[in-house]
């Protein structure tokens, strides 16, 4: 069933309807996860720069918002557009995104996480095999990947890193979280 390992995991082959709902089911699990996580985080909390400086707000406007832009990069590539972007390029944008969405409002975006979630499932089961073929740049390796494996890297594995960054050494132990102030620059409005 696995055709390599993923940043967070064994990648699938996603040939029938069974692999595509375990997938799915996946990705609404960890997406369970982080809001859960978010849930705990008493609300003075939620605009502290505790994760690699990243504020609570911040972080969970990221995954909503790579979510989007990897669908629409998937989407591109679909029709035979390739969109480039460097890992610099990448890191400049999520720098940027860091400072912009550090005081995001929580509940704004958790609505959007829940809605978004289900149009990528959607997205998911309805995608004929054949198209899972074709190739899409990963900024964060520099690599092409096809849009079976970018699927599975965006929409799961990524969650999973930033959730595993959330949940701090033990993953299970508010104490465990740590704070980190921002880089100099970083979080200020």
């Amino acid at each position: 069933m696995a055709q390599g390992t993923g940043s967070a995991g064994a990648i699938r082959y996603l040939d029938g309807e069974a692999e595509r709902q375990a997938l799915v089911a996946d990705i609404h699990e960890v997406r369970q996860q982080v809001i859960a996580f978010a849930r705990t985080v008493p609300q003075e909390e939620w605009y502290e720069p505790r994760y690699h400086g990243w504020s609570l707000a911040a972080m969970l406007a990221h995954l909503h918002l790579m979510d989007s832009i990897a669908m629409l990069q998937i989407k591109l590539a679909l029709l035979g557009f390739r969109v480039g972007v460097s890992a610099s390029q990448l890191n400049t944008f999520n720098d940027a995104c860091a400072r912009f969405f550090r005081r995001r409002v929580l509940t704004t975006t958790l609505e959007g996480i829940d809605r978004q979630e289900r149009q990528i499932a959607e997205f998911i089961l309805r995608l004929p095999m054949s198209r899972f073929t074709r190739t899409i740049h990963y900024p964060p390796t520099g690599e092409s990947l096809t849009v079976e494996r970018a699927i599975q890297q965006y929409f799961l594995f990524h969650w999973q890193h930033h959730l595993s960054t959330l949940l701090g050494r033990n993953g299970d132990d508010r104490d465990d979280i740590f704070f980190e102030p921002p880089p100099s620059g970083v979080g200020m409005v």
